[in-house]
């Protein structure tokens, strides 16, 4: 089975606490919680094992005692991991679900930065391995104050070794983006638009395709329309609507997992993003991150129409 890595440099606690209504300035009791590892590198790996058709290593930054509990947590869902133990406490995120409202808030907590020394053991742990991975993922941010160069110095090991890169994180990102190889870039729409300083979808992706020329992009936008650029082309991707969200939490990390998955299983990437996204629809059906139910993943698979609306020269 091909493996998939995946840099996940800022994992967390992951408390999710579910109640009938959420007001603010006011006392607030949950009616449910959810307490397991998390962060967006983790989701991805826990989402991959639930489509089942590769395996995954992750390359994190963990420490204190909540880095040793999600840690324990990792070795005993079975993910396997390379991890790089910081000085300072990994963070703890709480996301509050509002079951009247349908909504969801985030509190996170800072996360301390990366030394040059711990980023220095990451990145030669990875040299080490890299030839023994299919497609490597950057996935989420990275720890508050790191240097936004670890991103392009751990996609160049990659680069080097004719390793696909799948890229989904923000800033600091174009470096990555201009390395030579082949780079495919996985945010939502909100973020290609700060990424291309555009504000519609249509030049946005024109606009990507003439400054990043070997890159592909695929773009979501929650349960609306999302959109996937490569070789000039433009596909536009129509999404079921949910009877019934548990919670949206982890559904771009699924994404990506399903999207890398596909690939690597020689899928063309305009396909590979229509199922990944009939994966991120799936997983709002559940209480935890990363995680779906493939046959609910196949039910809204065939239902979910992907439109080659062609060139982007013309659109």
């Amino acid at each position: 089975m091909k493996t998939i890595f995946v840099m996940g440099a800022n994992p967390a606690w992951q408390k999710t606490l579910v109640f009938q209504r959420l007001k603010t300035d006011a006392v607030n009791r949950a009616v449910s919680m959810e307490v397991y590892p998390a962060g967006k590198g983790v989701n991805v790996c826990r989402a991959a094992a639930c489509f089942g058709t590769a395996e995954t290593r992750l390359f994190q930054f963990a420490g204190g005692t909540t880095g040793q509990r999600l840690c324990t947590a990792l070795d005993e869902l079975g993910i396997r991991h390379e991890t790089v133990e910081t000085r300072h406490e990994t963070r703890t995120c709480v996301t509050c679900l509002d079951h009247a409202e349908g909504s969801m808030t985030e509190l996170i907590e800072p996360s301390g930065a990366v030394s040059e020394t711990e980023a220095e053991n990451f990145l030669q742990i990875l040299k080490e391995q890299i030839c023994e991975a299919s497609v490597f993922v950057i996935s989420g941010s990275l720890p508050d104050g790191t240097d936004a160069s670890l991103y392009r110095r751990a996609a160049e090991i990659a680069v080097a070794a004719g390793v696909p890169v799948i890229a989904d994180a923000v800033k600091g990102i174009e470096a990555v983006l201009d390395l030579p190889g082949r780079i495919i870039l996985k945010v939502n729409r909100e973020e290609f638009f700060k990424i291309t300083g555009c504000s519609e979808i249509g030049p946005a992706h024109r606009m990507a395709e003439k400054r990043w020329k070997n890159v592909s992009f695929a773009v979501t936008n929650g349960p609306d329309e999302a959109t996937f650029s490569g070789g000039g082309r433009l596909f536009r991707y129509a999404i079921p609507r949910l009877e019934h969200v548990i919670s949206p939490l982890g559904a771009g990390d699924t994404a990506t997992a399903v999207f890398a998955s596909c690939l690597l299983d020689g899928m063309a990437e305009a396909k590979a993003f229509r199922v990944a996204l009939s994966a991120a629809s799936a997983n709002c059906l559940s209480a935890r991150a990363g995680e779906f139910d493939p046959a609910e993943q196949r039910r809204i698979l065939e239902n979910l129409r992907c439109t080659d609306t062609g060139s982007l020269s013309v659109i």
